[in-house]
């Protein structure tokens, strides 16, 4: 079964022109993982240069090689210096298990951590 988490994550570039200049990079890689994991990026948005990733429910451990690939995808810009980032990732123990991680832009508009109780009553 394994432990489960909500992830998200958005990359913020300058232009729309650096974001699509960007995703040709990673797609130019030819890299398997990496070409998966932006076929489930979302990155057309034309009046915001950003990508965009969420998942529900998913085991979202650093060795597996899709995460391994969505990692390089936010941190890459980054390390580029052609865009920033913030990752959001919500586990199953909720308020005991968040990880986020914002660099160069504040993108908290973009992904926020919501704490909530829901009844049936």
């Amino acid at each position: 079964m394994g432990y489960r988490s909500d992830v998200a994550y958005v990359v913020k570039f300058e232009s729309i022109e650096k974001r699509d200049a960007y995703v040709a990079l990673c797609l130019a890689k030819n890299d398997e993982w990496i070409t998966k994991a932006m076929e489930d990026c979302v990155y057309d948005n034309k009046e915001d240069p950003i990508i965009t990733f969420k998942a529900t429910d998913v085991k979202w451990y650093h060795d597996f090689p899709d995460v391994t690939a969505h990692r390089f995808i936010y941190q890459q810009a980054r390390e580029l210096d052609m865009g920033g980032y913030r990752f959001v990732a919500v586990g199953e123990d909720g308020q005991e298990d968040y990880d986020e991680e914002d660099m160069d832009f504040d993108l908290s508009d973009y992904i926020y951590a919501v704490h909530q109780l829901n009844t049936s009553f």
